[in-house]
């Protein structure tokens, strides 16, 4: 298994980890909070296909439902990961950080993925803009649960 897939796959396994707290904290009337639930397991089921692109749509709308959650933003920049998007993932997860920095599994996505973007940065040249469209395991659902591998 290649670098870049063996990073997607960890960064994707990452996220299915992070079964707690997907669906931002409100009361059962709260609309924004639902239809953000709804954007994420959306997000989720694109990113459990390798439709990263419309995974991040989908994460993105959840954010502006209800902005800096620490998982909707670490979803955000697995998705731009996935997609290549490797500035923006960086700088995304360092967002996620400053809201939530002892997010043990958000830290845990960093670490891997700064080690990632870090060797790609100063590995051989060519390397580090391979495709991204390989099946991975899915991110986070709506309810927070691991949907299972992609």
């Amino acid at each position: 298994m290649d670098t870049t897939r063996r990073r997607i796959v960890t960064s994707c396994a990452a996220i299915a980890l992070a079964v707690l707290a997907a669906a931002p904290a409100a009361t059962a009337g709260d609309e924004a909070a639902r239809q953000a639930s709804e954007q994420i397991e959306r997000g989720f089921v694109a990113a459990k296909n390798g439709y990263w692109q419309e995974a991040l749509f989908r994460f993105e709308r959840a954010n502006a439902l209800t902005p800096d959650q620490p998982r909707i933003l670490n979803n955000i920049a697995v998705s731009l990961e996935a997609a290549g998007r490797f500035e923006e993932a960086l700088a995304t997860y360092e967002a996620a950080l400053v809201v939530a920095p002892n997010d043990k599994v958000l830290r845990q996505n960093y670490s891997r993925f700064k080690e990632f973007y870090e060797s790609q940065v100063e590995g051989p040249p060519g390397e580090a803009e391979k495709p991204a469209d390989e099946k991975a395991t899915g991110a986070e659902s709506a309810d927070g649960k691991e949907k299972g591998d992609a």
